[in-house]
């Protein structure tokens, strides 16, 4: 069985919201239990070439990861980097939804991104009874999917691309057409009548996409975004409940409800999905990353024992510590947050010195103090909240150790790595490329400066300094694994 991913290749990347990790942690804040990621079973539906899955199987050796996807070509390759990357609790199947029945078993985790809206609606429903069938009774259903009214936009220019490659049927030149259109289109659009302007961002973000993705995510039939409450009734008929969207600043108003939202939940009657779609409504919003679960709503209330089986991290520079008006700290995004309480000053430098490792939030009875700010840091996405810490070193020891995955990538010349953040860091140089192949526990830090060295033309001081600057720079992008291995993970 073939199809247009194995005739053209979908460049394959991590997705952050994706993760176990992730949703586990958003889940327990709204009042869900999940069984510890070390151990859990995940599938994803749509893995395409698997480097999501993979990158998640390298933190938790003790569980087990399935991958479904119907691009063989795809599959094959998902199982060629798995096995390069040394990893056995990863398994990948060619199939249809029809052949992911009772023989795979039940799953913790179900994950379908980016196949939902790109399916005709007997796939949607197919889908929705696989991940209900397949979910555990206190499992997790990740789905995400173009979301309506905010995704008309992108259907006008995709239609307008559509007319503009008509009568072409190879890719390429499809490409190379639809790329100049809407490059003349950008040009004859206003910056300040409203509705040329937001057709402008919309066809700018087309061509900054990757031409691959372009084509099949723009020059694909089957495109349909649907609103929010169309697709959790269709979940509900799979027997799954609505519980919140994996994205933090989503659940902002469910946390800390805001004058401004009052008619917005007085008109949605306490019902959490309508109240999203209403949201929607008001900010045009064009994508969803929804979490499932079988029954129950989400319980809003701030309860700081959830966040003491959670762990925390976050990008921040600590500017100021001893200032008269507070502590100042600066977020990687540029979030200002200054403070005078002795306790959230104690953790936030505590984050700031352990990116990019997590720290637990097993704080006893401080936590009672800081779990407001912690939540509130949460839905503004200064912090970020994981079930489980990452598996990675923010110090690289005597015989520094890549992922065994960005390895793998950085070997075959791939300038995208995937993190052990789960995320994916450029990596455009090529000496730093092959330095992080190099990596993988049995070289001394002396000999990977000599080939540094050896691969830029550096004195054996300079070199040493380079790979110094180049560790911790690995390191910061959370590329760096135990020396030990991730056995420990």
């Amino acid at each position: 069985m073939t199809n247009v991913y194995d005739r053209v290749r979908y460049p394959s990347q991590v997705y952050p919201q994706t993760h176990p990790s992730s949703i586990g942690a958003v889940a327990t804040l709204v009042g869900r239990t999940l069984r510890p990621f070390g151990v859990q079973r995940v599938l994803e539906i749509g893995c395409g070439e698997g480097l999501n899955l993979i990158a998640m199987a390298l933190g938790a050796p003790g569980a087990e990861f399935v991958g479904v996807d119907l691009a063989e070509t795809a599959i094959a390759a998902a199982r060629q980097t798995a096995a390069a990357a040394g990893l056995s609790n990863v398994a990948f199947h060619a199939l249809d939804l029809a052949g992911i029945g009772g023989a795979f078993g039940d799953f913790d985790v179900v994950v379908a991104h980016g196949v939902y809206t790109w399916t005709p609606d007997p796939v949607r429903a197919a889908l929705m009874r696989v991940i209900g069938e397949r979910l555990q009774p206190d499992g997790l259903a990740f789905v995400s999917f173009n979301a309506l009214p905010g995704a008309r936009l992108r259907q006008a220019v995709r239609d307008m691309a559509f007319v503009a490659a008509e009568g072409i049927d190879e890719p390429r030149a499809q490409l190379e057409r639809v790329r100049a259109f809407l490059a003349e289109q950008i040009e004859s659009w206003s910056d300040t009548e409203a509705d040329e302007a937001a057709l402008k961002a919309v066809a700018k973000g087309m061509l900054r996409k990757a031409p691959e993705v372009l084509l099949h995510d723009e020059l694909a039939p089957g495109y349909a975004p649907e609103l929010l409450l169309e697709v959790t009734r269709r979940a509900g008929g799979a027997g799954l409940a609505y519980l919140c969207d994996a994205e933090p600043n989503l659940s902002a108003e469910g946390f800390f409800p805001t004058e401004a939202s009052a008619p917005i939940r007085v008109r949605a009657g306490g019902d959490w999905a309508r109240f999203e779609q209403f949201s929607d409504f008001r900010d045009l919003r064009p994508f969803r990353n929804a979490i499932f679960a079988r029954g129950g709503a989400a319980d809003w209330r701030r309860d700081p024992a959830r966040l003491q089986t959670l762990w925390a991290s976050a990008d921040l520079r600590i500017e100021d510590v001893g200032g008269a008006e507070g502590a100042l700290f600066i977020s990687a995004g540029g979030a200002k947050l200054r403070t005078n309480n002795p306790q959230l000053v104690a953790l936030l430098t505590r984050l700031a010195e352990s990116f990019p490792g997590a720290v637990p939030l097993d704080l006893g009875p401080e936590i009672e103090g800081l779990a407001d700010h912690l939540y509130r840091l949460f839905v503004s996405q200064v912090i970020q909240l994981g079930a489980a810490p990452p598996p990675l070193v923010a110090r690289p020891g005597p015989r520094p150790t890549a992922s065994p995955l960005a390895r793998v990538q950085a070997a075959r010349g791939e300038t995208k790595l995937a993190t052990l953040r789960h995320t994916m860091a450029q990596i455009a140089e090529p000496a730093a490329l092959t330095i992080v192949s190099l990596m993988d526990g049995t070289r001394t830090r002396g000999e990977l400066a000599d080939a540094l060295g050896r691969l830029s033309g550096a004195l054996p001081d300079e070199a040493a300094r380079r790979l110094d600057e180049a560790l911790a720079g690995f390191a910061r992008l959370g590329l760096m694994a135990d020396e030990r291995g991730l056995e420990r993970a």
